[in-house]
């Protein structure tokens, strides 16, 4: 008699596995060659102190730490999840991948536009803080949704509770940051927050349901 009425069965893709053990590998390269700036990823979010100190060793040092492809992954991964077609995640890893990039030159642009070069880097650094810590953090929740028994609508569900917190947060921060943070311009930030932040998310929550 089965006493399992929906026994669980991990997916049979090899590019699933394959893609995420890639990642893990570059984690633990990050972690053997960058320990410091990786301790300092998970700090930065929640203390304007180790924010700063993570910026000055970002912009002082000639060996950079790229960790928001591992956010690009992650997110990939989540949203192709019902479909697991190679295709999907190619095409998800591209989208992502656009969207950021077109958001990076274009505060690059404003930046030379208005002249404030140095403003802009720094709230090119606190807009991608929070997606290269939620790509690290993203990986173990990838395993327990590809691998492990626990129902995967469950797993969603909670994966996007916590990347809502997450970006919630982080429009916290951002706001916190323009009242308290000289360098950061009010109009400015009001003006990122519309355009980069909220209206994408409204976009995506639109989009997924």
């Amino acid at each position: 008699m089965d006493l399992i009425a929906d026994p669980y069965y991990p997916p049979n893709n090899d590019w699933v596995f394959l893609t995420i053990l890639f990642t893990i590998l570059y984690i633990a390269y990050i972690n053997y060659n960058f320990s410091s700036q990786l301790s300092l990823i998970f700090k930065a979010p929640f203390s304007q102190k180790f924010a700063n100190q993570f910026l000055r060793t970002e912009s002082s040092s000639q060996r950079k730490v790229y960790l928001l492809p591992i956010f690009v992954l992650s997110i990939s991964f989540i949203y192709t999840y019902s479909s697991q077609k190679f295709s999907d995640f190619l095409v998800s890893v591209c989208c992502v991948s656009l969207f950021f990039l077109f958001k990076y030159l274009l505060l690059r642009w404003l930046g030379i536009v208005f002249q404030k070069n140095y403003f802009f880097e720094e709230l090119i650094f606190h807009s991608f803080l929070y997606e290269k810590t939620l790509g690290l953090l993203f990986l173990p929740l990838l395993l327990l949704l590809f691998y492990s028994p626990f129902s995967a609508t469950s797993m969603i569900y909670f994966i996007h509770a916590f990347l809502l917190i997450t970006i919630i947060f982080k429009l916290f921060r951002m706001v916190f940051l323009s009242f308290f943070n000289t360098s950061f311009s009010k109009a400015h930030i009001i003006i990122y927050l519309c355009t980069f932040e909220i209206l994408p998310l409204v976009a995506l929550v639109k989009f997924l349901y």
